[in-house]
This record gives structure tokens, C-alpha cells and sequence, in this order.
């Protein structure tokens, strides 16, 4: 009960703000039949990737199955698999008696320990490069060695996978993987896993790659090579949040829950708009379908308010933006918007395509 009469609260805050708010800005272009809907202007965008300054593009070019290569600004992963701290290995040197079979773990330094030899580094290394080694070394107490070196487990090169997987957790990297090789390690994604929100994170950073586009639209240029210590996470719709700042009492990230959101609800529970400062007639948002692409949206909440238009359904991740002075362009939107939704942080905020709106 307590919930419905502060939501009831919040709408009539809206009301008596809406009659005292600015018309709006004249210079946005009109959409057909948006008069009822509220919309002013909808702009879908895609911004380019090679555009963006200050996060990790992770690949983006076509990547055949045969190809170990990446994009400018991506990452190619090494030709063969790269010993390191926590991999267990099988040593065989023929010809001498109680040296077969000798299993070792990396340890955290890299080096292992081995009879006659004793301690070898053989982090950074492939298994070929460490049998070539080993002969050598050998070479100077048996005639001609015979060394074989096999990775029995690696655990040297975890992958991340948090939320809606059918094994989500660690797993490890044995060898050159892809995204799809990946999510395969982790069993797949769950029924409840919300694709548009997935994201790819590397280096305390999103990436710019589309994972919906990959497994829903068959867009293998996003099948790009992960990365040791790379985070693929994938949540649940509900889990999700819509982002409220501006001229509010509060601005917030709001749950989206279950049932999702509209517009008006979400100004209310950010404490409704500013009395004699919010611009009504011009909300900003900011939609994004992935870390590059999505829509600008401008809508006259003023027209819900008084019963000539609908009230505005959200998507998760959206971005509310209650501007408190007249806003001719988007750029001059943008420049407000990302100081705000910075400090409100979290991975899934769409931080990358408005960056990518504010450099152009």
C-alpha cells in the first residue's frame, strides 16, 4: 500500500509540473504521428568502434577458424598454448631410470623442478619450447636425451563467465578460444540470459563487441579471440537497471525489474523532477542494443501527464535524462549525460556509445 501512495505522490508532483514547463526546443525534427505517443525525435545510431578513445575495441574484424589474427586494436592470441603459474605438466626423459612420468606443477614464479636439472622456467613458454630446452639441458649428464613435455591440465589462463550461464565460474583456456568456443566451455547461456544487456569485459573495461549481434543475428565479426583473465557476463533482464539523472530529486539507477518500467514511473522513484527547473517537454534517452549501437529518443512526458499521449515503456539499460535548461542538438545532451552517468558507474551503463556521441 505504502508503494502505490508514493507512487500516486510522484504522478501528482509530475502533474502540477507539467503546465509550468517550457515548450519544445523548435530546431528537432518531428516524427509522423508521434504527436499522441509523445515522441519529438528518434534517432537510431551506430557509432564505429575505431572511433572510440578509451576502451578496448577486443577484435572486430571476420575471424575464419584458421585465422589467428585480429583487428587493429584487438588481440591475437599466440600461435600455441603458453605455459604458466598453476598448469600441471608430464615430463618423460628416456633412457634413465625413475625419470618417466614425472608430473610437476607450475609454480607461482614459473619454474618447475625436475631431477638433475633442478629448477627450470618454462612460464611464457610452449611445450615444444620447454622439450627443446630440456634437451639441452640434459645433454650435460645423459648421451642424446629424449624429452617429451605434455600439459596434462591448464589452469594458467581462466576466463570469467558471471550470471545467466549453465556453468557459470571459472573455466581455463587451453589453447587459442573465440567467444563461441567459450560460451560452449560454460555450457551456454541460460533461458533467462538477457542478450542485449551481454557484454564482454577485458582490462577493467567493456568491450565493443556485440554478443547479441553474434548469436542471434549470425554476426561472426563479433566472434572475436578472448583474452586470459577475460569476464563474459550475461544477466538477467530483471537484473538489470534503468539510469535517472538530471533535474531530479535523486538521481539513481532504478531496478528494472520483473515487470519492467515506464517513464513516468522511474521519474517518480528518482524523486520526481525538479519544481521550476526540469524540462518536461524535452527528456533526453539514451537506449542502447549494445556497446555501439542504439537510439536517441526525445519525448514531451507532459503529453502523458495530461492524458493526450502514452506513457513511455523502457528498455533495460536506458538512459533518463531530465535536462534543466533548453537542449538544441544532441551533442549538448551528451556532454551533461556522461559526467552524470559515470558517477553512477556499473558495466552495463551504455558509457561506450555515449563516449563515442560526445567525440564525434
Amino acid at each position: 500500500m505504502g508503494r502505490v501512495l508514493g507512487w500516486k505522490r510522484g504522478a501528482a508532483v509530475l502533474l502540477l509540473l507539467a503546465a509550468c514547463v517550457p515548450q519544445v526546443p523548435s530546431d528537432l525534427p518531428k516524427i509522423a504521428g508521434s504527436e499522441t505517443a509523445g515522441v519529438v525525435e528518434r534517432i537510431s545510431v551506430n557509432a564505429p568502434p575505431n572511433t572510440l578513445a578509451h576502451t578496448p575495441l577486443c577484435g572486430g574484424a571476420k575471424l575464419a577458424t584458421s585465422v589467428k589474427s585480429s583487428s587493429k586494436g584487438g588481440y591475437a592470441p599466440p600461435s600455441g598454448y603458453l605455459v604458466g603459474p598453476s598448469d600441471n605438466l608430464k615430463f618423460n626423459i628416456f633412457g634413465e631410470a625413475g625419470m618417466t612420468d614425472i608430473t610437476a606443477r607450475v609454480d607461482d614464479a614459473g619454474y618447475v623442478q625436475l631431477p638433475m636439472v633442478e629448477l627450470v622456467k618454462v612460464s611464457g613458454k610452449t611445450t615444444r619450447d620447454i622439450q627443446a630446452q630440456l634437451k639441452e639441458a640434459y645433454k650435460a649428464n645423459l648421451i642424446n636425451p629424449w624429452v617429451t613435455v605434455e600439459l596434462i591440465e591448464a589452469q594458467s589462463a581462466p576466463m570469467y563467465f558471471l550470471g545467466e550461464f549453465n556453468q557459470s565460474g571459472v573455466k581455463y583456456m587451453s589453447g587459442a578460444t573465440d567467444i563461441l568456443q567459450a560460451l560452449a566451455l560454460a555450457g551456454g547461456l541460460s533461458p533467462d540470459a538477457y542478450l542485449p544487456g551481454a557484454r564482454l569485459l577485458r582490462d577493467n573495461h567493456v568491450c565493443t563487441v556485440d554478443l547479441n549481434a553474434l548469436l542471434r543475428n549470425g554476426d561472426f565479426s563479433q566472434n572475436v579471440w578472448i583474452k586470459p583473465r577475460d569476464v563474459i557476463f550475461a544477466p538477467r533482464k530483471q537484473d538489470m537497471s534503468v539510469y535517472v539523472i538530471g533535474a531530479v530529486g535523486s538521481p539513481q539507477a532504478v531496478p528494472y525489474g520483473a515487470d519492467g518500467r515506464t517513464l513516468l514511473q522511474v521519474l517518480s522513484m528518482a524523486g520526481g523532477p525538479v519544481s521550476g527547473v526540469a524540462q518536461l517537454g524535452g527528456i533526453r534517452i539514451v537506449r542502447s542494443t549494445s556497446p555501439t549501437t542504439g537510439e536517441l529518443i526525445v519525448f514531451d512526458v507532459r503529453k502523458a501527464l495530461t492524458g493526450r499521449g502514452l506513457d513511455l515503456p523502457l528498455e533495460p539499460g536506458d538512459v533518463v535524462f531530465v535536462p534543466s535548461s533548453e537542449l538544441g542538438d544532441w551533442n549538448t545532451a551528451v556532454a551533461q549525460i556522461l559526467p552524470s552517468l559515470q558517477l553512477l558507474g556499473g558495466i552495463l551503463t551504455p558509457i561506450n556509445l555515449i563516449q563515442n556521441l560526445n567525440s564525434n
